[in-house]
């Protein structure tokens, strides 16, 4: 069975997608802009654009029960490779305390949406087995 995941605390929809559908235990997170809650684009250097995603990923995870530590699978879309290096620290930063990273891939990509430096989708995995 398939459940659509939606939290006013991250950006909503802006065409016919779901922010994220629960699929048995898995979670599929569409890509994230770095747009704040209210659909505003945080410009200024990729850090604060990638922060921003990755907290609207966290926002997501959070609606759906989860944390930052179920994620098993990030993939992350950059206009330059160039910005990888600030990319990864935020991105290293942010997930810390994760205790197993996830698996990841990082894709160059022609711009984004709204002039969008960056975008992250990703897979979460919930093991109903853990309580």
């Amino acid at each position: 069975m398939q459940k659509s995941i939606f939290t006013p605390d991250a950006p909503a929809p802006r065409g016919f997608y779901s922010q994220a559908i629960q699929a048995g235990p898995f979670l599929y997170i569409a890509g994230q802009l770095p747009l704040d809650p209210q659909g505003n684009m945080v410009g200024g250097p990729v850090a604060a654009q990638a922060t921003q995603a990755l907290r609207n990923i966290e926002a997501i995870l959070l609606a759906a029960g989860g944390t930052l530590a179920n994620l098993v699978q990030v993939t992350i879309y950059i206009t330059d490779i160039a910005h990888w290096p600030e990319v990864n620290t935020v991105y290293e930063s942010l997930l810390a305390s994760v205790p197993v990273p996830p698996a990841r891939a990082v894709v160059p990509v022609n711009p984004r949406h709204y002039d969008a430096l960056i975008e992250i989708q990703a897979t979460a995995f919930f093991d109903k087995s853990e309580g």
